[in-house]
C-alpha cells in the first residue's frame, strides 16, 4: 500500500504500521532473549551469587548440582513464562496493527492477553521467589531452611499496569463487537 504524501491520516497510519511491524519483531526477540538469559543464569551463576540474589544469608554449597539447577530454572520460569506468553500476545496485537486492523477485536483481545500475561507474571514472581528460597536453602550445608517473600513496589506497579491495560482492552473488545454488529445492519 502506497502512502499519499499529502494525506496526514495516511502518513500516520503508515507510521503506525511500520512501528507495529518493528514492535512485533521486538516482542518475539525479547521473549526469546529472556528465556535464553534465564537458562544461562541458572546454568552459569556461581552458588554464592545465586544465594545472594535469592536473599539467603546462609552458607551456600560449593557447587549446585545440575538437577537442582534445573529445578530452580523450572520454578523461575513460571513468572517468566507468563511474561513470555504476554509478549507473544503483544506480538499478535502489533501484527494486527501492522495489517491495518487497529480497532479489531483480535487486536484488543491480544492486548488483553498481554496485560494478563504481565499481571500473572507479577503475581507469580513473589511465589516463585519464595519457592526458590526454600529450594536453595535446602542445599545449604548448614541444613537450615529459609523462606523469603519479597513483594516490592515494582510488583505492585506491574499488577496495577496489567489491570489498567486489561480493562482498557476489555472496553476495546466490546467496542469492536458493537461495531461489527452495527456493520451487519448496514
Amino acid at each position: 500500500m502506497s502512502v499519499r504524501h499529502d494525506d496526514p491520516r495516511a502518513i500516520r497510519l503508515g507510521r503506525v504500521r511500520r512501528l507495529s511491524r518493528m514492535m512485533a519483531i521486538a516482542s518475539v526477540a525479547v521473549a526469546v532473549l529472556l528465556g535464553a538469559a534465564m537458562l544461562l543464569y541458572w546454568c552459569l551463576t556461581p552458588a554464592d551469587m545465586l544465594f545472594r540474589h535469592a536473599g539467603l544469608m546462609l552458607t551456600p554449597p560449593l557447587a549446585i548440582s545440575f538437577p537442582a539447577r534445573l529445578a530452580a530454572f523450572a520454578v523461575a520460569m513460571l513468572p517468566l513464562g507468563a511474561l513470555i506468553a504476554g509478549l507473544l500476545c503483544a506480538r499478535r496485537c502489533f501484527t494486527c496493527f501492522a495489517a491495518g486492523a487497529i480497532f479489531s477485536g483480535d487486536a484488543a483481545r491480544s492486548l488483553r492477553g498481554f496485560a494478563l500475561g504481565v499481571g500473572a507474571s507479577a503475581l507469580l514472581k513473589p511465589v516463585a521467589g519464595a519457592a526458590l528460597g526454600l529450594l536453595l536453602s535446602m542445599l545449604s550445608p548448614a541444613g537450615t531452611h529459609s523462606l523469603v517473600l519479597n513483594i516490592g513496589s515494582d510488583t505492585l506497579l506491574s499488577i496495577l499496569f496489567a489491570a489498567m491495560v486489561a480493562l482498557i482492552a476489555g472496553v476495546l473488545v466490546e467496542a469492536a463487537e458493537i461495531a461489527a454488529e452495527n456493520d451487519q445492519f448496514v
